[in-house]
């Protein structure tokens, strides 16, 4: 009787512990209510000749009112550009990974069927509205564009949050820069069959460091609607949710009807719900 009586108190303590470690920041920024819009994944494309992450498709998500969400990492000169995959492959038929080329070689590199080059960061900056919402996620464990990010952003007068599946990212934005607007990504990435480390499938599926990130939001898979974490999270504490990445119009549907801000791509949002803004300027 004992054994058992011990075994049920330990796991009822394990479980407190991992709920407080759970808790996403108490009471996020007032400056999240500008980024409470719907966001172009990698901006509008799909339905045009635009590809992913482009000047064309980021400029078409301005011009109609959407957000923009977009992904930013290292060249190997320590660069921002604008990419999402680790290589070239499959948006530009070559093996090489972005990290390996420089800012300047990768401005050569054509689009796969278009004359579209990969963007810098600022480059994107410059040239969209600044009242467009950027959702700019991290790719990568480097440090190191966390502190290129943040001299960039410390000039830039838009609004814009940062998020990350690595809440070691995140947690270097809460001690540098607590200003900005976090939001930790998550999805289960066993059921994924994502090739990471189990320790990296853990950290990601189960939230377990938001006591680092402490995020303004959570940002959760479409695919993963009742992902433990995210269900006992939202429970708990009603943090901000996104839901990524909604591609037909039925998830838009649900995930409006639950107060979701929705990340979409290749699909056009319901009339009803379409949250296009222009906010006042600052």
């Amino acid at each position: 009787m004992w054994p058992l009586i011990i075994s049920i108190s330990v796991l009822i303590l394990l479980f407190v512990i991992y709920v407080i470690l759970l808790r996403p920041r108490p009471e996020p920024k007032t400056s999240v209510e500008p980024l409470r819009v719907d966001y172009a994944h990698r901006g509008l494309w799909g339905k045009n000749e635009a590809v992913e992450n482009t000047m064309p498709a980021f400029e078409a998500a301005s011009e109609e009112g959407y957000g923009i969400e977009l992904d930013v990492r290292l060249s190997s000169d320590g660069e921002i550009v604008v990419f999402h995959d680790d290589t070239l492959e499959r948006l530009c038929g070559r093996p090489e990974r972005v990290d390996q080329l420089t800012s300047s070689e990768l401005s050569w590199v054509d689009i796969r069927g278009t004359y579209e080059k990969i963007p810098l960061f600022t480059d994107v900056l410059s040239r969209i509205d600044h009242r467009t919402p950027l959702c700019i996620e991290l790719k990568g464990n480097d440090q190191a564009l966390c502190e290129k990010l943040a001299v960039i952003l410390d000039g830039y007068d838009g609004y814009f949050s940062v998020e990350s599946f690595n809440p070691f990212l995140l947690n270097w934005f809460r001690k540098n820069r607590p200003r900005y607007v976090r939001g930790q990504l998550t999805t289960n990435l066993f059921r994924k069959g994502v090739k990471t480390g189990f320790f990296g499938k853990l950290a990601c599926t189960t939230m377990l460091f938001n006591f680092l990130s402490k995020p303004d939001y959570i940002a959760y898979d479409v695919m993963f609607p009742k992902q433990f974490a995210k269900v006992i999270c939202e429970k708990l504490y009603h943090p901000l949710t996104v839901c990524w990445t909604v591609e037909d119009t039925d998830s838009f549907r649900a995930a409006k009807a639950e107060g979701r801000i929705v990340i979409f791509q290749k699909c056009e949002p319901l009339p009803e719900f379409a949250s296009k803004v222009k906010p006042a300027s600052r």
